[in-house]
C-alpha cells in the first residue's frame, strides 16, 4: 500500500511540475508530426495483466519512423514516455520497475528467456535498474537476457530507498547522459 501511495503521490507531483512542459510537446507534436498526437499500446503488467500504456506519438500514422529531427529529440531524451504518469495514477505502472515490452516481443522473450517471467512479479515502471544502468533498447535476446538480469536484481532489492536511488540515478542521465 504504501509502494502503491509512493508512486501516485509522486506521479501527481511530477505531472504538475511538467505540464508546461507536456502542454509544448503536445502544441510542436500536434504542428509538426500531425494528429494524433499520443500513441496507445497493449503491454503485458504485474502478473501478466495487460494494459494500455500511453505515450507521444513520434511515429508515422504507417508504424514508420518520423524522421524528424523533433521526434527523435522526443525519442532520445524520453519526453515520448511523459504521458506514462498517467498510467501510474491508473495504477498500471510503477515509477521503478521492469521497462514493459511490445506484447510480441514479450511473448517471445518470456519463450526464450529463463526468468523471465519473474518481470511479472512487479508493476512495469518508467525507469528500472537494467535502464539507469546503461541497459535499454533493442530486442536482442543476448541484450535482453542481460536486462532481465538486473530487473531480477532489482526485485530482489525492491524498497523505497531503491527506487529513490534509481529515480536520481534517471534524473542524473536526463541532464548528463552517458552518450
Amino acid at each position: 500500500m504504501l509502494d502503491s501511495f509512493f508512486n501516485k503521490s509522486v506521479a501527481s507531483l511530477i505531472i504538475i511540475l511538467i505540464l508546461p512542459i507536456l502542454l509544448i510537446v503536445i502544441f510542436f507534436n500536434f504542428f509538426i508530426n500531425g494528429p494524433p498526437i499520443t500513441y496507445v499500446a497493449t503491454r503485458v503488467g504485474k502478473n501478466q495483466k495487460q494494459f494500455k500504456i500511453f505515450k507521444f506519438r513520434t511515429m508515422g500514422n504507417d508504424s514508420k519512423k518520423v524522421n524528424n529531427k523533433y521526434s527523435l529529440f522526443l525519442r532520445r531524451t524520453n519526453l515520448d514516455e511523459l504521458l506514462q504518469f498517467f498510467n501510474i495514477l491508473k495504477g498500471d505502472m510503477s515509477i521503478v520497475g521492469p521497462r514493459p515490452h511490445d506484447l510480441n516481443e514479450d511473448m517471445h522473450f518470456n519463450e526464450n528467456i529463463p526468468d523471465y517471467y519473474k518481470r511479472y512479479f512487479v508493476k512495469p515502471g518508467i525507469t528500472g535498474w537494467a535502464a539507469v544502468n546503461g541497459n535499454r533498447g533493442g530486442n536482442d535476446l543476448k541484450i535482453i537476457s542481460e536486462r532481465v538480469d538486473y530487473d531480477i536484481e532489482y526485485i530482489k532489492k525492491k524498497s523505497i530507498l531503491f527506487d529513490i536511488k534509481i529515480i536520481f540515478k534517471t534524473i542524473k542521465l536526463i541532464f548528463i547522459p552517458n552518450h
